[in-house]
Order: structure tokens, then sequence, then C-alpha cells
């Protein structure tokens, strides 16, 4: 089941590039930490083959996403470094398999996607309010996505994450991010992450 929200189209912003990672803080086991700063919806050019008939053929044009706009602490307290994460609008109850790159292999995995993942690992709704998918989860979400740019700064979502391994762009992993409490280097992110995932999995498997 997808559901595509409706939300007012605030900015309009085609360049997304990612400047190379300065020195972000990272714990022992090589998680950062940040914060969401912003949710903005965006209009992107896409250009992809796809199969019509039978025949490959070249399909473009404009698709909006949302984008999820990041600051990573650094060792200069007065100096963050911007992240973005560019998602699609649908909130999916049933997975997909997709290919997944994980320390340096790859595997195929069931997952949700990347906007229903980013919506658990923020903590905007649980794995068990997506197996109970209603129209209440709709209006949850949409909300927050409306009202989460009005958030004082001590309101907004602070994160926990790794980048991408095996990649030089450093691209944050959405598979291996989560929501936190507290700025805390020595909190062990990686069983908060392991719970996630066995709570996703399970939901998965239902």
């Amino acid at each position: 089941m997808k559901t595509k929200f409706n939300v007012n189209l605030k900015d309009i912003t085609k360049d997304l590039s990612l400047s190379k990672s300065k020195a972000v803080i990272k714990d022992a086991n090589g998680y950062f930490r940040g914060k969401l700063d912003k949710i903005e919806l965006v209009e992107v050019d896409y250009n992809e083959q796809v199969d019509i008939n039978s025949e490959r053929t070249v399909d473009e044009g404009i698709k909006i996403q949302l984008r999820f706009n990041f600051l990573l602490f650094t060792d200069d307290e007065g100096r963050q470094i911007p992240k973005v994460i560019l998602v699609g609008t649908n909130l999916n109850k049933e997975p997909q398999v997709v290919k997944y790159k994980s320390r340096g292999n790859k595997k195929m995995k069931n997952v949700f996607n990347q906007f229903t993942e980013m919506c658990i690992r923020l903590g905007f709704i649980t794995p068990e309010e997506l197996q109970e998918y209603d129209e209440n989860l709709n209006t949850k979400i949409e909300k927050l996505l409306q009202e989460y740019n009005e958030r004082e700064e001590k309101e907004k979502v602070l994160i926990a994450a790794r980048f991408v391994e095996a990649q030089e762009a450093r691209i944050i992993d959405i598979f291996q991010l989560t929501k936190v409490d507290s700025i805390d280097y020595k909190e062990d992110i990686a069983k908060r992450i392991q719970i996630i995932n066995e709570d996703v999995n399970r939901g998965l498997k239902k």
C-alpha cells in the first residue's frame, strides 16, 4: 500500500551537491552525531532508462521528493557540516526487495522504501504503527512534516549515524541512522541500531 502525501511545496532547489566531509566527531564505533535541521519538499530532475513493451527507452521529467537536511557536529563547536538525504513521498506498509551494500558486500534484503525507513529511524512512527496502518497514521506523518520546521532548536531531532561504507562520497547510511535523546559519544549506538533493525525485521516477516 502506498500513500502519497500532499505537502505544500516550500522550496525548489536543484543543487544537492555534497562537499567532502570535514572533521565530524565520531565515537569509537564510527558513529557521528547531528540533528535534523529542516525538511523540504523539492522538485528534482530525473532521467532513467525503463522498459516499455519490451523496448528500452528513456523516461525523464521532474519528480517531487522530500529533502531531509541534517547538520553534523564537528570538533569546532561553532561549525556544523550540512548533509542531505533525498527520499520519495510514498509511505509503504509492504517491504520491497533491494540490493543493499553493507561493509563492502552487496546482498538482497527486504526493506521498506527510504521514506518509510526514515520515518521509523527518526522516531516519527514505529514499526508497530506501520503494521496497524490506518488513515490516522497518514495524518500524523503529514502533520509532522508540515510542522517540523517550526520547532525550536531544542525540539529538533538529534541523530547518530554512519556514512555508507566503500563510498567515496560521504553519504549518510539510512540503515545505520537512529534518533538519540542526547549527544553522548559513549552511548552504544550499535546496540540501539540492532534493536531498531530487529523491530523492523519482525514487522517485515508478518
